[in-house]
């Protein structure tokens, strides 16, 4: 008491978590709903849990993204306890992502609300004619307002932080001097997610985290993250002048998370408290996701665009015939283009090639005229449509050339499926003839409708990659068989990754000539 008298102290008011970057939304609410989930935290953090006034802090989070996190909103509840100190804080926090490529967002972020401030003298043990014991609590409840700007790219986060940007909360005693003033906060954040190519879904992330209050010494954390996808972490932190420590989480279930971390305190009172304990569980709600609504909607409005073409094209062509009939229906009987008085063929089908006497062409001399021939320029059969029969040839690949493998429950190709890919397009290239037929299969996780849906993206991520480099469509023929026809029986994982494949046949087609 004697020293809040004669000099004031500031330090910073933030409590010191070390689950900031599983909750990021935590500090930063620009980070609510960047990961497009509905999520709920719950932390627990206890400091100098041996000496009697410690520091516990207590938080909530809920926070969701909207229209596949272009929009985040939240809510944060906290209450922090430090002795005869009592915060607790409610706002609500809004978060809009401005996209500057496809792989690179900035988000930025509100939140508002209230905070409560109290200070309860009642739990001292001091001389009771002390001026500031003569009332037994101090409070004070005030509108707080926090912003924040949070970068993301593929591996790379970056996140800037106000917190009481404009929070001038504070206690005062009965002659107006203050007792305690909440200061505005600056926090910098920052990881790198770092895949381990070696171990599947591991990966480790550097992350840091900077503090700095007006007049308060620069405080800075330092974490060694290593992160296993969908299965849980672990930490080495260190924080500087103040504690190192260990953090270790799971995911329990598919949406459901448990963390906890442990720090040794550094300072000169470890010896008096040398332990801190944090405690994280959080649950991500399920999201009935807009992928395949997306993807459906986007195959509907490419078709609905052709169909709209195809339209206008045959309303054009109607016009035209209709102005051609009207301006020839008297003086060409037939309407072949030749006038009645040079026609010699004046009973042709409306609208048939002729020549210049009007009667029907046979350019290729088969008997069958060239308006009902498919193949005018080359001699063929009735049965045929006037085109030559074809013999089908299949071409014998290298076995290592006639599957192209895909990973779990994805459509991209692999590096070793393009260069497979890349040698198949070089025997196009050289024989112009050749025709492509790929079969699209995946393996017996997930339902059939499913599968063979997945089998259609896979297959048309290679007729892409095949058009791009020149292969015309018209060589190219899908057929998406899903969970039928496995190249092994699914019996393990290794079996079931032999059929996740697209299989490849190549055939080339020559005219069959009846020799008499």
């Amino acid at each position: 008491m004697l020293s809040c008298l004669l000099f004031k102290a500031q330090a910073q008011q933030i409590s010191l978590t070390d689950h900031y970057y599983i909750n990021p939304s935590l500090y930063n609410p620009a980070a609510v709903g960047y990961n497009n989930l509905f999520e709920a935290y719950l932390i627990r953090n206890e400091k100098f849990r041996d000496f009697d006034g410690g520091h516990i802090f207590h938080a909530f989070t809920l926070g969701t993204g909207l229209k596949n996190g272009k929009y985040g909103i939240g809510i944060n509840l906290s209450n922090t306890n430090i002795g005869i100190f009592n915060r607790t804080q409610s706002d609500f926090a809004y978060s809009y992502r401005i996209k500057i490529n496809s792989q690179h967002f900035l988000r930025l972020g509100l939140s508002a609300g209230i905070s409560d401030l109290r200070l309860n003298l009642s739990r001292t043990n001091a001389d009771m004619n002390d001026e500031l014991l003569l009332a037994s609590h101090y409070n004070n409840t005030e509108f707080i307002a926090n912003i924040g700007a949070y970068y993301t790219n593929k591996n790379l986060t970056i996140g800037l932080a106000i917190p009481q940007l404009i929070n001038r909360s504070n206690l005062t005693k009965y002659d107006g001097e203050d007792l305690y003033r909440q200061s505005r906060h600056y926090l910098l954040s920052a990881s790198y997610e770092i895949p381990i190519r070696s171990i599947k879904d591991l990966s480790f992330v550097p992350n840091f985290m900077m503090r700095y209050v007006n007049n308060t010494p620069l405080q800075y954390d330092v974490n060694a993250l290593l992160k296993l996808k969908n299965k849980g972490w672990f930490s080495v932190n260190y924080r500087n002048k103040y504690a190192i420590g260990l953090n270790i989480g799971v995911n329990a279930l598919k949406n459901f998370k448990v963390g906890y971390s442990y720090n040794v305190n550094t300072q000169n009172t470890a010896h008096i408290s040398a332990s801190n304990h944090e405690l994280l569980i959080g649950y991500s709600f399920l999201k009935k996701s807009n992928k395949d609504k997306n993807v459906q909607t986007e195959e509907l409005k490419y078709l609905k665009d052709i169909l709209e073409e195809k339209y206008n094209k045959i309303n054009q062509l109607e016009k035209k015939l209709e102005k051609y009939a009207e301006d020839s229906r008297l003086n060409d009987q037939d309407r072949d283009g030749v006038l009645n008085e040079y026609d010699i063929c004046p009973n042709t089908p409306p609208f048939y090639t002729v020549d210049e006497r009007g009667c029907s062409l046979d350019t290729d001399g088969d008997g069958i005229v060239d308006s009902e021939d498919m193949c005018p320029e080359k001699a063929g059969s009735i049965i045929n449509n006037g085109c030559p029969e074809l013999t089908e040839k299949r071409i014998v690949l290298d076995k290592k050339l006639q599957n192209l493998f895909f990973e779990f429950g994805k459509a991209s190709m692999t590096q070793l499926s393009k260069e497979k890919a890349d040698k198949i397009i070089e025997i196009m290239r050289e024989h112009q003839d050749y025709v492509l037929k790929l079969h699209g299969h995946t393996d017996d996780i997930g339902s059939a409708k499913l599968n063979r849906e997945l089998a259609y993206k896979r297959l048309n991520t290679i007729h892409n990659y095949l058009i791009h480099n020149s292969i015309p469509e018209t060589r190219i023929i899908i057929l998406p068989h899903g969970e039928n026809s496995p190249l092994v029986e699914n019996t393990n994982a290794k079996s079931r990754a032999f059929n996740r494949r697209v299989y490849l046949e190549m055939f080339s087609y020559e005219e069959y000539l009846d020799v008499d």
